[in-house]
């Protein structure tokens, strides 16, 4: 008996989001009907318009900076890390 799987669309929060991998699997989770939240720790000009992606929100921030983090994965449902 094959079993179908709804898929959930979650908010997720993307370390290294403008990056090559980052980019790629935002872009990816957003195609899937997913909200994405991504981080870097500044402005990547190769790939500009990955702050233009539809359900897309893009943080400026380091991982050291503990308030804009919070604020930042406040709704998040996953985290994937490529930075």
């Amino acid at each position: 008996m094959a079993y179908k799987t709804a898929i959930v669309n979650k908010t997720i929060f993307v370390t290294g989001g403008t990056g090559f991998i980052g980019g790629h699997l935002a872009r990816e989770l957003v195609k899937q009907g997913h909200e994405v939240v991504l981080i870097a720790r500044g402005r990547d000009t190769r790939d500009r318009e990955i702050r233009s992606l539809p359900n897309a929100t893009f943080v400026q921030c380091g991982l050291d900076s503990a308030e804009k983090l919070a604020d930042a994965f406040a709704g998040c449902e996953a985290v994937t890390h490529c930075g």
